[in-house]
């Protein structure tokens, strides 16, 4: 299984995204949420066909329902890491300590965590300029290309019976 470990803000949100809806009456998770981000995460994994694992502090909040609600309506269903001391990097490492059948994984995050170690900063792929004090220019879509460079595409039926034939 590959893995899409994800943050939310800077992520799936961008000062851009801010500024644009900040004199809307936009109510609810998508104040919050940009959808286009959801919409490029999505080509990420429907090219990947990663799982995707919400990292975030989000997960532990009273938004979390709502946010995996709406990922769930562009079909993006997520897990969550563990709770311990609110460190991200070790997070990461219990929650692929419990799920010994993947394959490879990358970090979607626009911070560097004291926690993550240098086999987890290898996988990381640096989204947005914010750097824990704005929210930067959220995911893009040369990230994605990044995701699916790293993760490499999911193989059609095609292959599949290709190889399969051989």
């Amino acid at each position: 299984m590959k893995v899409i470990f994800l943050d939310v803000d800077g992520v799936l949100n961008s000062d851009e995204y801010f500024d644009k809806i900040r004199n809307l009456d936009i109510q609810g998770i998508e104040r919050e949420i940009d959808i286009e981000k959801i919409k490029l995460l999505k080509k990420a994994i429907d090219e990947t066909g990663a799982k995707v694992v919400l990292c975030s502090s989000w997960r532990y909040t009273t938004n979390a329902q709502h946010l995996k609600e709406l990922l769930s309506n562009y079909g993006i269903y997520v897990d969550t890491t563990p709770f311990l001391e609110n460190k991200r990097g070790l997070e990461i490492k219990q929650w692929l300590s419990d799920n010994e059948n993947v394959e490879d994984f990358v970090i979607l995050d626009d911070e560097i965590f004291d926690s993550y170690d240098q086999e987890l900063i290898k996988k990381l792929i640096k989204i947005s300029n914010g750097n824990g004090r704005n929210f930067g220019e959220g995911l893009l879509i040369r990230d994605v290309d990044e995701i699916i460079k790293r993760l490499g595409r999911n193989k059609s039926k095609d292959e599949v019976n290709e190889e399969l034939q051989r």
